[in-house]
């Protein structure tokens, strides 16, 4: 983010409450702090948060230019000066409990040979001083010395992956060079961090909104990624290659919220999934910022404030693409034009036709004297003229002519248009050429980047995105309220668009217990929505893998229709929450203030905010997602406060 050490380098925080953040915590296992300084230490914020979410977190050694050169000279002119700072860099990485580094020598060394093996002392003393420490070698200088980018790992740089534990590729590759490195990797395939630069610079597929394709590629061959500048959707903000169309009215804020939901849903289906495993588990959802900070719902803090300490655990599950739509910025401004977004029927076509004209532009490539991608004037007409047909199913669109005609015209309004000079860039690329631009030195990986030449017949597709107002967000942060910190989820049950009634998933889990839980939600009614209520379902499988169903009945009457509602080979327990001042309470809250403090929050309130406990009596079972569901299908409720504990009978109380 803009070099690093802004907002988030402050320990006590600042008052800039739309400052960056990154809460896409489940999708990650590494999170790396970058800067331009020669030792680039993470933040204490984003330490504390990272490891929460049970992420390692790293920092940064880089050199670079004429001063990179007499750096490594010195260090690497004695044994005893490569020890002293290998050590000086586990001490710094031990003191500040993060978990090792990113090593980038951006500049030629004579003495290679020297560096390998100093890779090799920092390795292992990393191993012997920390917890499964982590330190990954960016692809730059090579065996020999050279600066000299080979965007793949191969026998120019495979000394330093082998004394290290993975190896970060310089971004211009092209399919041919991940093919090399799957196959030079072998065993350690996962260990091969293909590099994704999210701007996007001479970059395969162009970055931005349309990184999936890069992410697309590398994880069809079995690597790990390493995305560059995953910043981009609040840095880029500022300048015109924000490239978020007709959004008059939408907060600057929410643009970036909206930006970093697009981007990171587009990626979701290619990451694993980081899982809660340990309890106690409770999160208030608090992203570590507000207008204002709150404590059981009472404000404690009346003005705006940012910091990272206080993130609390985040969601990690993508509800897929609700509020908004990717095309290229041709294609949104004429879908705009021809009143494409204001129904279910318009958006779901214009959905399903984008993406078989990406899938059919990915496949095959772009071909000489394709169009600019915009449907014809009659076409487009005759989308218009058949609105009675917008929930038309799909088999019957291949039994109507003129709706499979109508179907056409939307596939073509969504035709990827390729400017020439990609075109042109694509064809002209040449191993030779490429060559030779990489002998370019003493360049930083951000400055040089621009200077590559793409090595491959992919041509940038550039996307622009717009927001759909009559969509909602399942999971909505919301900020004008918590119950603690400075923000809470709002969920959105249904929509304009999409009227079905939702089940939500909150958390992928891993969660065992033996034989008894104590659970916590707490939520609050809004006044568009009075009578509303929420249900948590926790799904939960046996030894034997039989599946159960947990239901935390909220503050309604379960109706009918919602207790059939189960998979044939599911046993559902509905609980109720325990009654406030009964005996069972007293108990639960005698239990908690003796052996889990942290977990418990009192029940009066006088904010709005409902707190109920329950007692979960099932042994022996590993609860492996977390959903809700509201009572009723039309109204939004806010998500406070949910947490998960361990009670145990052999514990005094």
């Amino acid at each position: 983010m803009a070099n690093g050490y802004h907002d988030d380098s402050i320990i006590d925080g600042t008052s800039n409450h739309e400052a960056y953040t990154f809460y896409n915590w489940g999708g990650i296992d590494i999170f790396c702090y970058f800067s331009h300084h020669l030792v680039t230490i993470p933040p204490l914020g984003w330490i504390n948060v990272g490891h929460a979410h049970g992420v390692k977190v790293i920092g940064t050694l880089i050199t670079e230019w004429a001063e990179g050169v007499a750096f490594w000279d010195k260090v690497l002119e004695s044994d005893v000066k490569m020890q002293n700072f290998a050590s000086a860099l586990v001490a710094i990485a031990k003191t500040l409990k993060f978990d090792g580094w990113l090593l980038n020598v951006e500049n030629k060394t004579s003495k290679p040979n020297q560096l390998i093996e100093f890779v090799r002392l920092l390795h292992s003393v990393l191993h012997q001083e920390l917890v499964e420490p982590v330190l990954i070698w960016y692809d730059s200088v090579t065996v020999d010395g050279h600066l000299n980018w080979q965007n793949c790992l191969n026998a120019k740089n495979r000394a330093f992956f082998d004394a290290c534990d993975g190896i970060f590729t310089n971004y211009s590759w092209s399919e041919a060079d991940v093919r090399a490195s799957a196959a030079e990797a072998g065993e350690r395939l996962v260990d091969v961090f293909v590099g994704i630069d999210v701007w996007g610079r001479n970059f395969y597929g162009g970055g931005q909104f349309n990184t999936q394709e890069a992410v697309k590629l590398a994880h069809a061959y079995g690597c790990s990624l390493a995305v560059f500048a995953p910043a981009w959707t609040h840095e880029a903000l500022a300048d015109e290659s924000c490239d978020v169309q007709l959004a008059a009215g939408v907060a600057h804020y929410r643009l970036f919220l909206l930006r970093e939901r697009a981007l990171w849903a587009s990626l979701w289906p290619f990451l694993s999934t980081r899982l809660p495993r340990r309890l106690p588990f409770a999160t208030s959802f608090c992203r570590g910022q507000g207008p204002k900070r709150r404590l059981y719902g009472e404000v404690i803090c009346p003005g705006p404030w940012y910091n990272l300490r206080h993130m609390q655990y985040q969601p990690n599950s993508s509800h897929g693409p609700h509020g908004y739509m990717l095309s290229v910025l041709e294609n949104i401004l004429a879908a705009s034009r021809h009143g494409l977004f204001k129904d279910k029927a318009g958006i779901v076509r214009c959905r399903r036709s984008l993406e078989l004209s990406r899938n059919e532009i990915t496949s095959k490539g772009p071909k000489d004297g394709e169009g600019s991608g915009l449907a014809a004037d009659d076409e487009v007409r005759a989308v218009d003229a058949t609105p009675e047909e917008g929930g038309v199913k799909d088999n019957q669109l291949e039994q109507k002519p003129k709706t499979r005609k109508v179907s056409d015209a939307f596939r073509n309004l969504f035709k990827i248009k390729f400017s020439k000079a990609a075109e042109d860039e694509s064809r002209e690329s040449t191993d030779e050429s490429t060559s030779s631009l990489r002998q370019a030195s003493n360049k930083s990986m951000i400055q040089t980047s621009v200077n590559l030449r793409l090595g491959q017949n992919t041509a940038k597709v550039r996307l622009a995105l717009a927001p759909l107002p009559g969509e909602l967000e399942c999971l909505e942060p919301f900020f004008e309220d918590s119950f603690v910190g400075g923000s809470c989820l709002k969920v959105n049950p249904s929509d304009k668009v999409y009227p079905e009634h939702r089940l939500i998933r909150l958390f992928h889990s891993d969660l065992p217990f033996g034989r008894a839980l104590v659970a916590c939600v707490v939520t609050k009614t809004l006044p568009t929505a009075p009578d509303q209520a929420l249900d948590v379902e926790l799904r939960a499988v046996d030894p034997e893998r039989r599946q159960l169903k947990i239901v935390l009945v909220g503050d309604h009457t379960v109706p009918r229709e919602l207790a059939e509602r189960t998979a044939p080979d599911e046993t559902v327990v509905r609980l109720f929450p325990v009654t406030p001042n009964s005996v069972g309470f007293r108990d639960i809250q005698k239990y908690l203030l003796l052996n889990q403090p942290g977990f418990y929050v009192p029940v009066e309130n006088s904010f709005g905010w409902r707190v109920r406990y329950y007692t979960v009596e099932v042994p022996d079972l590993r609860v492996v997602s977390i959903d809700c569901r509201t009572g009723q299908a039309e109204g939004p409720i806010l998500l406070g406060h949910f947490g998960l504990c361990q009670r145990s009978e052999d514990t005094d109380g």
